[in-house]
């Protein structure tokens, strides 16, 4: 019977995720670091509480989302519209 030959990466593997990250970035510091980087902001996103995001997210007081409805010229009911550009 045959013994089965492990790569290297295997093998570090095998040994667990320390090792295996040692051999990674011994091999390609690059990708390791480009993963390390993509992954960083899905993590971010999934370890914040959401009260935290609530709290800097919520804007209803600063900016309201109704306004009020202006007031339109009725005659016999309210003034006559005035207007800055108009002229005396």
């Amino acid at each position: 019977m045959a013994t089965k030959v492990l790569s290297p990466a295997m093998q570090a593997w095998k040994k667990g995720i320390r090792e295996y990250l040692k051999f990674a970035w011994d091999k390609e510091p690059i990708l390791v670091l480009s993963f390390v980087t993509g992954a960083s902001l899905p993590l971010t996103w999934l370890l914040t509480p959401r009260s935290l995001f609530k709290k800097y997210t919520d804007d209803n007081q600063a900016f309201p989302r109704e306004f009020p409805t202006p007031i339109r010229y009725v005659e016999g009911k309210t003034g006559p519209p005035t207007s800055a550009w108009q002229k005396s």
